[in-house]
């Protein structure tokens, strides 16, 4: 492996490829869990070489999203709907507040807001798989107001 930090990025998106493959796959049944773990890793590493984060956690939501949803919930945070709603709600660049305010005008934005925006948008995705999982929690009424904003996001 070279030390070049754009080969290393690459290493681990092929392997973070191949292991989410796998965990994709329903035949594989529980056993998609492992394989998502490893592809998990194998995306930190890719995060820790210079992955964006906003796309590390695409990524990353969205296959936990995807298992939630094919196998249900377990105990493991990685594995939980609340856990996973809070993680997005985390990783927004932006308040619900300034969202809103943005989205009405969002053709006259300068590019950065309108990137941050697409960012929320993105990152909000993989909540439509797990919200009919989630506990009536302060987290789950705030994604639902997410989720309701996210239609009007660029």
């Amino acid at each position: 492996m070279v030390d070049d930090p754009s080969t290393l990025i690459n290493y681990w998106l092929g392997v973070w490829e191949l292991n989410s493959f796998y965990a994709r796959q329903p035949e594989r049944g529980e056993g998609q869990r492992v394989w998502a773990e490893t592809a998990m890793y194998a995306l930190g590493r890719a995060e820790a070489a210079g992955l964006d984060t906003t796309s590390a956690n695409v990524s990353r939501f969205y296959l936990r999203a995807g298992l939630i949803s094919d196998l249900g919930p377990m105990g493991s945070s990685l594995w939980n709907p609340d856990a996973l709603a809070s993680d997005i709600l985390a990783a927004l660049p932006l308040q619900l507040e300034q969202a809103t305010e943005w989205a009405t005008t969002w053709r006259q934005r300068p590019r950065t807001e309108i990137l941050a925006l697409r960012r929320c948008k993105n990152l909000l995705g993989p909540a439509q798989y797990i919200r009919d999982y989630l506990s009536t929690t302060p987290a789950a009424r705030r994604l639902d107001q997410w989720l309701t904003l996210r239609e009007q996001l660029p």
